[in-house]
């Protein structure tokens, strides 16, 4: 175990270090780029960003699907079997790729004068072949990410941004803006190149369909919506910037984002190493949740104290930067200081999203994408009415990354607790019990509700809709479940109840009288559920005091 602990701490450092590398030559291309660039010809390389980071949805859940089944495969051991998965992933990749660029190509020649006046059809076209290569290798990294070669990503990683960045800036003193795409183009080539020789011995060459296309969309497509909802969560405000205050804006928020992508290195890096290790760990336990409890708390713990810390540091640290190294960027000040505080909820999002993807619990992801997209856009464009500017908008997009982040590892969390209960009850005979099987439905019927009225709240607020006296009802509701199911683990343990930490016979090693004693505060925190009942006889049923 300790062998594996350590493989997991050197893969995540060492993609978390070729991350900072890599972003760290990113920034370093944009602040050469603000420099030399005016903040239009910023803002249009900005714009030709964006459609390239959109392209990494054109695969339609392949991607996740993958990440998903060929863990599952190499547990089961089945090569055919694998090999034709591998090989209708490539086929999937190839063909959604080659349809987006041709909607791409399409929306530009008909629709986006911006888009074309800056880049012509030539820019855009070379911007598509960069989409192409990077989703065919994601294929790849994916593959052997799942055979536990981490190193591959980190050199992909590295390869793809060192060397497009790098070329980018030699060539942007001569080329300009278009040095900056013909240098990425070249990083994109090269990495290509690189993940096809790695990947030889286990990457197909040949795409091909089978039945396992579907099922690859099929199960990545939750996943997928989530990741589509948050890439756009992230874009989103890039685009109202574009929309609304134009092209010389957007390069001053183009500068902002890149304090966002800096605090983002580790936390996507634990993210990324950790997804096939769940899918690993829960296929090999039986696909109990309790070999994953740890494994979240400690990363949920290290993304809550970390991330605000190093957001902090950057509020205080880039703004003296911007203003002594390119003061004609300092409207981007603000917002810059705003969106790092964001990363928290943008990681804990990510973190919740693989937990449910890993226990079966995918469905929660696909309405969850759609609200939480609705709830930042709806944000955004009311601070586009208050005339926010771009600090209202980082504002705005900061509270929805919160918001879904503190949401979704709400339900990950209640999600893995009912299954270690229904998996305790299996294992001790107690779903035999009448008391008992009813706890665990009410448990479960509860945790849908919360999981509703979660929704509704998100709705309101995505229309512009404070959520009012209504909220009193999700507080309520969230402290009856996490009393319940409290009350269950503990009726569950039995004669164990009153044991706790280095007991033996102890199920759960004490786990579940901690949360216990916790949920007692769950009536307190927040508003005592006397007050929130207060509210709705107040507000909502118009009771006399």
């Amino acid at each position: 175990m300790s062998g594996k602990a350590g493989k997991f701490t050197r893969d995540s450092l060492g993609l978390a270090f070729t991350q900072y590398l890599v972003r760290a030559m990113s920034m370093a291309r944009g602040f050469v780029a603000a420099k030399m660039l005016d903040p239009m010809s910023f803002g249009a390389w900005n714009a030709l960003q964006l459609m390239m980071d959109y392209g990494s949805l054109a695969p339609f859940g392949t991607q996740q699907g993958l990440d998903q089944m060929v863990p599952a495969r190499l547990v089961e051991g089945d090569e055919a079997r694998t090999a034709r998965l591998k090989r209708a992933a490539l086929f999937n990749v190839v063909a959604f790729s080659i349809l987006f660029a041709a909607l791409g190509l399409g929306w530009a020649s008909v629709g986006s004068s911006r888009m074309r006046d800056a880049w012509h059809l030539s820019g855009l076209t070379i911007a598509l072949l960069c989409v192409m290569l990077v989703n065919v290798a994601n294929v790849g990294t994916s593959i052997l990410r799942s055979h536990g070669d981490i190193g591959a990503l980190s050199r992909w990683f590295q390869i793809q941004g060192l060397v497009g960045s790098g070329l980018g800036l030699v060539l942007m003193f001569w080329m300009g803006r278009w040095g900056l795409l013909w240098g990425w183009l070249a990083g994109c080539l090269v990495a290509f190149v690189f993940v096809m020789r790695r990947g030889r011995t286990v990457f197909p060459l040949v795409p091909r369909p089978a039945v396992d296309s579907l099922d690859l969309v099929q199960i990545g497509l939750p996943l997928y919506l989530f990741s589509a909802s948050s890439l756009v969560m992230r874009n989103l405000d890039r685009i109202v910037v574009l929309r609304f205050l134009g092209t010389q804006s957007l390069g001053y928020y183009g500068l902002s984002v890149n304090v966002l992508t800096l605090l983002m290195a580790i936390p996507d890096s634990l993210v990324y190493v950790s997804y096939p290790q769940f899918v690993r760990v829960y296929s090999e336990a039986g696909r109990k949740a309790e070999v994953l409890h740890q494994r979240v708390e400690r990363l949920a713990r290290g993304i809550a104290i970390g991330v605000p810390f190093a957001a902090g540091m950057c509020a205080i640290v880039c703004p003296a930067l911007v203003h002594v190294l390119l003061p004609k960027y300092d409207p981007c000040v603000g917002a810059m200081r705003m969106l790092g505080f964001g990363a928290t909820g943008i990681a804990l999002a990510s973190l919740a999203s693989i937990v449910l993807m890993t226990v079966g619990r995918r469905v929660i992801l696909v309405p969850s994408a759609i609200l939480l997209t609705a709830l930042s856009g709806g944000l955004q464009v009311l601070s586009i009415r208050w005339n926010g500017g771009l600090t209202g908008i980082a504002a705005a997009s900061s509270t929805a990354y919160l918001v879904s982040g503190g949401i979704l590892l709400s339900l990950a969390g209640a999600s893995m607790e009912l299954d270690e209960l229904y998996d305790l009850a299996l294992r001790n005979g107690s779903l035999d019990d009448p008391d008992i099987a009813d706890a665990l439905a009410q448990n479960f019927v509860e945790l849908r509700v919360l999981r509703l009225h979660n929704w509704r709240t998100l709705s309101r607020l995505a229309k512009g809709i404070e959520p009012g006296a209504e909220s009193s009802i999700t507080k309520l509701a969230w402290s009856s479940m996490t009393q319940h199911m409290a009350d269950t683990a503990l009726d569950l343990i039995g004669p164990a109840a009153p044991l706790y930490l280095g007991a033996d016979d102890n199920p759960g090693a004490g786990k579940w009288q901690r949360q216990w004693l916790w949920s007692k505060a769950s009536s307190i925190a927040g508003g005592t559920s006397e007050v929130q009942r207060t509210i709705l006889g107040d507000r909502m049923l118009g009771l006399p005091r």
